[in-house]
C-alpha cells in the first residue's frame, strides 16, 4: 500500500486547510483515539515569527485542536525551544505570542525542557541512545514542522522537526558528537526518528509561508500557500521537497531513508492527494552549503559575521557546541576546532551570520 499524502492550498483559510488535508488522508478519528490527550509538537525555535517562514504558524495546530475537541481529546503543546534552551524557554512562548493563544483556546503548555527524560534505545547507524521528554514517550505526538530549507541538512521539515524533542544540551551533544559529518548527522537523524515513531502520529507541514535560502532562520520568506500531511515523516518529506523543485533523493534523509527501508524508497510510493505536485511546485533556493549539489558537504566554511547586523548579543556563544566563539567588538571563530554544524547560524536572532563557500 502506498503512503498517502494529502496537499492543500491555504487559499481557503490556514485553518480550514488544515482541517481539509487530515480529512483527505481519513480524518482525526484515524490517528487519535476520542478523549486521548494529545502532544502537539510545533517548530518553536526561535522568536521570529511565522510570517518569515521561521516558524510553525499557530493556525496549523489550531485547526488540528479544533478537530480533537470535537471528539473529546484535549491537547498539550510542547517544545524544547532552540534558542530558549540556552537562556529561558518561556522566552520563545511570550515571544511569539503561543502562550496567549494557547490560554485563549484552552491548550496547555508544556516547556519540554522541563519533563523527566526518558530513554528509548534503537539499533541505529549513528546513535542507538536517545532521551525525551516524558510526555513524548506517553501520549500520542503530533508533529507542526515548517518548511525551510536548513544549511547543515538541506531540508528541515518532518524528520527534522522530531529533532526538537531533545533537550537541551542533548541538541548540542549530538552536534559534537556528529562532528561536521553530514551523513552521520542524516543518520542520527533517522536513528531518533526511528526511536520516536511509533508514538509520532501524524504531520503537519505549515508551508504557508515557507523558507528558502540560508534556512532555518535567516532565509527569505516564500508564500508558499500550502499544508503538506501525512502519517510517514519521509513520505511528507519527499512530497514537500518535491514541491521545493528539488530531486526528493538529492535531500540527505529522504536518501538514507531510502536506503535504510524507513518510509518510501522514491515518489512512486507515494499516493498525493488534494493538489498534485506539478500544479503547486515552487523551485526554491537551497543554502549555499548546499548549492553545489552535493548531498553531505565535504569542504570546510569560514563563518562570515554582517557588522551592520550584529550587536554582539552573546547567544552565538552560548549555542555553540563546541566552544569556539569568543566575542570582544564581533564575534570571532576559532575555525580549527568548528564543527560546522552552523548552529550560530541558524539561531542567531539578528540574521547576522553566513557560512560562505570557499570559491565565493
Amino acid at each position: 500500500m502506498k503512503h498517502r499524502v494529502a496537499v492543500v492550498k491555504t487559499d481557503i483559510g490556514v485553518k480550514e486547510a488544515t482541517k481539509k488535508a487530515v480529512e483527505l488522508l481519513g480524518g482525526i478519528g484515524k490517528f487519535i483515539e476520542p478523549g486521548q490527550e494529545t502532544l502537539l509538537k510545533p517548530n518553536l525555535f526561535t522568536v521570529k515569527g511565522p510570517e518569515t517562514g521561521a516558524t510553525t504558524d499557530m493556525r496549523v495546530v489550531l485547526g488540528v485542536h479544533e478537530l480533537l475537541i470535537e471528539q473529546g481529546s484535549p491537547a498539550t503543546l510542547g517544545e524544547c525551544p532552540a534558542t530558549g534552551s540556552y537562556t529561558r524557554p518561556d522566552i520563545v512562548f511570550d515571544g511569539l505570542g503561543v502562550r496567549e493563544i494557547c490560554d485563549g483556546n484552552g491548550i496547555e503548555i508544556s516547556v519540554l525542557d522541563r519533563e523527566a527524560p526518558i530513554k528509548r534505545t534503537v539499533k541505529g547507524v549513528a546513535v542507538n541512545d536517545f532521551w525525551f521528554p516524558e510526555s513524548s514517550t506517553t501520549k500520542p505526538v503530533i508533529n507542526f514542522p515548517t518548511l525551510k530549507t536548513h544549511v547543515l541538512t538541506t531540508l528541515t521539515c518532518a524528520v527534522k522537526n522530531l529533532f526538537g524533542l531533545q533537550q537541551g544540551g542533548t541538541k548540542a551533544h549530538h552536534h559534537v558528537q556528529m562532528k561536521n559529518d553530514g551523513e552521520a548527522f542524516s543518520h542520527m537523524l533517522l536513528d531518533l526518528y526511528t526511536a520516536i515513531k511509533d508514538q509520532i502520529k501524524l504531520h503537519i507541514v505549515d508551508a504557508h509561508v515557507a523558507m528558502e535560502g540560508e534556512g532555518p532562520a535567516a532565509g527569505d520568506p516564500v508564500e508558499l500557500g500550502l499544508i503538506i500531511a501525512g502519517e510517514d515523516a519521509v513520505a511528507v518529506d519527499m512530497v514537500a521537497s518535491a514541491i521545493m523543485g528539488w530531486d526528493p533523493l538529492s535531500v540527505g534523509t529522504n536518501y538514507l531513508a531510502a536506503q535504510r527501508n524507513i518510509g518510501p524508497k522514491g515518489m512512486d510510493e507515494i499516493e498525493v492527494v488534494g493538489e498534485s505536485v506539478e500544479d503547486v511546485m515552487h523551485p526554491m533556493k537551497k543554502p549555499v552549503t548546499h548549492q553545489d549539489h552535493q548531498m553531505f558537504h565535504d569542504i570546510r566554511m569560514p563563518i562570515v559575521v554582517e557588522p551592520e547586523k550584529c550587536i554582539a548579543c552573546g547567544v552565538c556563544v552560548k549555542v555553540c557546541p563546541a566552544n569556539v566563539i569568543t566575542i570582544t567588538e564581533l564575534p570571532e571563530f576559532n575555525m580549527d576546532k568548528c564543527i560546522q554544524c552552523f548552529c550560530c547560524c541558524e539561531l542567531c536572532p539578528q540574521s547576522a551570520m553566513k557560512a560562505i563557500r570557499p570559491d565565493e
